[in-house]
């Protein structure tokens, strides 16, 4: 009995180590972030943790040029799908009006700065500069 309560003892304690440390780990990605293509507002990235896992929004402004002048044409609203944070990489992925799903990839790359692009798009989808504000 004393064998299986210390078993149980240790497991506990190694499972609210896991709790305690993921939030900590998801600090560096807490916050909004914002994003800009030719001047204009392109994405902002809402991520939080009040749940214990790392979740948010995806708001992506299209944007389009017309005689020469870029302006958001249309705002698509996104919940974040599967989001996964591995080293300094955040992925996650959203379902687009059709059914199909699109996956990004965030890489940090400074304190508050990271980088956003749509792995499954066509070639030239941009790579957006992301910076966080809390």
């Amino acid at each position: 009995m004393k064998r299986w309560v210390v078993v149980f003892v240790l497991a506990a304690a190694t499972a609210a180590g896991g709790a305690i440390a993921q939030p900590q780990r998801n600090a560096e990605w807490l916050g909004v972030w914002h994003g800009e293509l030719d001047g204009q507002p392109s994405v902002v990235l809402t991520l939080a943790d009040d749940t214990g896992a790392l979740g948010g929004t995806v708001v992506l402004n299209i944007i389009e040029k017309e005689d020469g002048a870029a302006h958001v044409v249309a705002t698509e609203p996104h919940t974040l799908m599967n989001p996964h944070v591995e080293d300094e990489v955040l992925t996650f992925q959203f379902k687009k009006p059709d059914g199909d799903l699109l996956d990004f990839a965030v890489k940090l790359t400074a304190d508050g700065e990271a980088t956003i692009q749509c792995v499954n798009c066509n070639a030239d989808a941009p790579t957006v500069s992301l910076t966080r504000t809390k």
